[in-house]
């Protein structure tokens, strides 16, 4: 069959036509009909906005995703410090301390503020050579005066 019939006519006259010679109309029947140049050029239009705008999406997609990832990873950290303290019963402080020496005992203890053991250790020669303090004479335990 031909592509196109009544082309030379007009618009009303081909429609007159394609009714007085059709054997019977179909409503609402589908088929792909081509596009026209203009509709193509806004198709190319409407896909180049699309991507131009899907990568703008992206790239705040991934500003955001990190800046939940860093929220998540403080709050990680926040709970696997409290965890361990909580565990150990214990936190980790970097304070004065104070070293004192144990002659009789050849130990060297650091102390907090708080007058409380923090460490000990064994102590080394040249630590046991050094001028005794008050501990050397009166070991004072906290029973005596």
């Amino acid at each position: 069959m031909d592509k196109k019939i009544f082309q030379e006519y007009t618009d009303e006259q081909r429609l007159s036509l394609l009714k007085d010679n059709a054997s019977s109309l179909l409503e609402d029947y589908g088929y792909e009909k081509p596009l026209t140049d203009q509709q193509v050029k806004d198709l190319k239009n409407k896909i180049a906005n699309c991507v131009s705008e899907l990568r703008k999406e992206k790239l705040n997609k991934s500003r955001e995703m990190k800046a939940y990832t860093d929220r998540i990873k403080g709050i990680e950290k926040t709970l696997d410090t409290s965890s361990e303290e909580l565990e150990k019963r214990t936190t980790y402080a970097c304070e004065l301390c104070y070293e004192i020496i144990d002659y009789d005992e050849k130990m060297v203890g650091i102390y907090n503020k708080e007058g409380i053991l923090v460490d000990e250790r064994t102590a080394t020669l040249k630590e046991l050579g050094t001028t005794r303090n008050m501990f050397a004479e009166q070991k004072k335990t906290g029973t005596n005066s």
